[in-house]
C-alpha cells in the first residue's frame, strides 16, 4: 500500500478527553463556510474557523455528542450538543436580530434548567426555550465572557466574532448517549435527531415548534411566556441486541431512508421507519396523550455479512452510509454502497447485502468516516485507528495511507474552509492525548492508483545527443536499452542530481 507525506496542517490546543462524536465540521453560523467544533469531558466546547479559535462555550458537563444541522427546520443550521448526563443544547447564531451584539450578556437560567428538567424524552409539559437575556454592559478587552454559572460563552477574538452562538433551546434527554445523526429518517422531508446509547438503545426526535411562539429573532423583544418556540418530541425508541457501534442514514435504490446500526462482529441492524403523521400539532397531541414511543410503523432486520475472517464476534463495529458514486460508477438498477470496519481491521465496502470487497489491516480501526479525497466526484472511504494511521480507499478498493505517528483519541475528515474567499478544502482532524487537535488540509491527493514509474523517453535521449548522434539515433539507442540498465542509469542520474 502506498503511504503519502502531509504537509499543510494546523494546530489548535484544546486541552480534555473528547469523545468519539464529540468532534465535527459544519458550517453553524451559515455563513457558506465550515468550521470545526470540539467538545471535551470538562464541559467546554470550542469552535476553530480558519486559523483561530473563535468562542469557546463552557461549564457544561461531559460533552458527548455534537453535530450542526437544520435540527429546527426552519432551513439554518443550528449546533446540537448532547452532554452524558442528559442534557441537549441547541445553539445558533441570531444573524437576523439587530438587538443582540457581540457585547449582549447570553445566559440560560437556573429558572429554566430546572423547568427543562421536567421533561424527559420529550414528553409530559414542554421545556422553557432558550431564554436569552441581555446586558448593556459591554466588554473591551480581548477576552469576553458572557453568562454565569450553568454555562458560559468565552470570546477569544472578539473584533472577528460579530456574530456570537445563542442558546436558543435546552432540554432534558436520557443521559449516556454516545452517538448521534441529524437527518430525514422517515422520508418527510423533516429533519429529526437519531440518538445512539450505551444502553443499546436507539431513539429518534423532533422538533416541534409551538404554534404560540415567535420568530427566534424577536426574541429580545418578547416575553418569557412567548420565547418557548418548541421541544424535542420523542417519535421512537429501538432496543439492540448487542453494544451500538455507530449509526448512520442509507438510502434504497427507491431512495427510501433506513438507520442502520452498528452491531459487535461486522453485523449491523437496519431500521425502517415512516411517520404516519407530519403535521406538528398531531405530533405534540401523540407526545401528550401517551407516553408509547413506538407509535409509529417501521421495520427492524438484523444483516449478518458472513466474514469468513471475522474471529472475534463480539469485536465492535463501525459503519457509514450513502457513499456518493461518480457517474462512471453509478447504476439505475442498484442503490448507493456502504462501509463497514470492525476494531481487529477488517474494512469492507458492501452493496445491495453483497460484499464488493474486503481487506484486513494490522491496526485497529475505531473512526470511519468518508470524503471525496481525490475530488472525482465519488466518496472515498476514510478510516483511522488508535495508533494514528489512516487509511484512504476509493470504491474500487485502490488505498493510500498516512501515518501521524502519535496516538489518537478522535478523528474527523470533512471539507474546511481557511478563508471566507477562497473554496473549501478537504481535511483530516486528529485529535491526540497531547491536548492538541491537529488539522491537515487540502490533502493532495488526486489519484489513489499505483502507477508504475515509466520515464520520458525523448529526454532521457538527450543525455546520448553528441556528435555522432543525433535525436533519432539517440533515442533508438534508449529504446533498445533492457529495463534493468535503463532503470540503473535513471538511479545513477538521481544520485547525481542530489549530489
Amino acid at each position: 500500500m502506498r503511504a503519502i507525506s502531509l504537509v499543510n496542517k494546523l494546530e489548535f490546543e484544546f486541552p480534555g478527553n473528547v469523545a468519539r462524536s464529540a468532534v465535527t465540521l459544519g458550517d453553524i453560523d451559515n455563513d457558506g463556510h465550515n468550521e470545526l467544533i470540539i467538545g471535551n469531558d470538562q464541559g467546554d466546547v470550542a469552535i476553530f474557523k480558519g486559523s483561530k479559535r473563535l468562542q469557546t462555550i463552557s461549564e457544561l458537563n461531559f460533552v458527548a455528542c455534537v453535530a450542526v444541522g437544520d435540527i429546527r427546520n426552519v432551513i439554518k443550521n443550528s449546533l446540537v450538543i448532547i452532554t452524558s448526563d442528559g442534557w441537549c443544547y441547541i445553539y445558533e447564531v441570531l444573524l437576523d436580530s439587530p438587538d443582540i451584539s457581540i457585547e449582549d450578556e447570553i445566559t440560560v437560567n437556573e429558572v429554566d434548567l430546572k423547568e427543562a428538567s421536567d421533561e424527559v424524552d420529550g414528553q409530559g409539559q414542554s421545556s422553557s426555550n432558550a431564554a436569552t437575556s441581555t446586558n448593556t454592559e459591554t466588554h473591551s478587552s480581548e477576552e469576553s465572557t458572557f453568562g454565569e454559572k450553568n454555562h458560559s460563552i468565552r470570546i477569544d477574538s472578539v473584533k472577528e466574532l460579530k456574530n456570537p452562538l445563542v442558546c436558543v433551546h435546552v432540554q432534558r434527554i436520557p443521559a449516556n448517549v454516545k452517538t448521534i445523526i441529524l437527518g430525514d429518517v422517515d422520508g418527510d422531508g423533516q429533519i429529526e435527531m437519531v440518538l445512539g446509547l450505551t444502553d443499546r438503545v436507539v431513539r429518534s426526535y423532533r422538533f416541534v415548534k409551538n404554534p404560540l411562539a415567535t420568530d427566534m429573532c424577536e426574541l429580545s423583544q418578547s416575553s418569557p411566556e412567548e420565547k418557548l418556540s418548541g421541544k424535542l418530541v420523542a417519535l421512537n425508541k429501538w432496543e439492540c441486541a448487542n453494544q451500538i457501534g455507530s449509526i448512520t442514514l442509507h438510502h434504497s435504490p427507491e431512495g427510501q431512508p433506513s438507520i442502520l446500526v452498528a452491531q459487535p462482529g461486522g453485523t449491523f441492524m437496519r431500521i425502517k421507519c415512516q411517520s404516519e403523521v407530519n403535521n406538528d400539532q398531531e405530533i405534540l397531541n401523540k407526545s401528550d396523550s401517551s407516553s408509547n414511543l413506538e407509535s409509529f410503523p417501521g421495520s427492524v432486520d438484523y444483516q449478518f455479512l458472513g466474514i469468513s475472517r471475522m474471529r472475534n464476534q463480539n469485536i465492535s463495529t463501525e459503519i457509514i452510509g450513502d457513499l456518493l458514486q461518480s457517474h462512471r460508477e453509478k447504476s439505475e438498477v442498484t442503490g448507493r454502497p456502504y462501509a463497514v470496519a470492525t476494531l481487529d481491521g477488517t474494512i469492507m465496502l458492501v452493496q445491495d447485502e453483497v460484499i464488493l470487497w474486503a481487506i484486513a489491516v494490522d491496526h485497529q480501526i475505531f473512526a470511519l468516516t468518508k470524503l471525496d479525497v481525490t475530488g472525482d466526484g465519488s466518496e472515498d472511504i476514510v478510516v483511522c485507528t488508535w495508533d494514528g494511521l489512516t487509511y484512504i480507499l476509493d470504491q474500487n478498493k485502490n488505498s493510500v495511507r498516512f501515518h501521524l505517528e502519535e496516538p489518537v483519541r478522535a478523528f474527523e475528515s470533512g471539507w474546511y474552509s481557511l478563508d471566507v474567499n477562497q473554496a473549501p478544502v478537504t481535511a483530516l482532524v486528529y485529535v491526540t492525548f497531547k491536548n492538541t487537535v491537529i488539522l491537515y488540509y487540502d490533502i493532495p491527493v488526486r489519484d489513489l492508483i499505483c502507477k508504475r514509474f515509466e520515464p520520458d523517453l525523448v529526454k532521457l535521449s538527450e543525455l546520448f545527443v553528441d556528435k555522432e548522434n543525433d535525436r533519432e539515433k539517440a533515442l533508438e539507442q534508449v529504446k533498445n536499452l533492457d529495463k534493468k540498465t535503463r532503470r540503473d542509469l535513471i538511479e545513477y542520474l538521481l544520485y547525481e542530481a542530489k549530489s
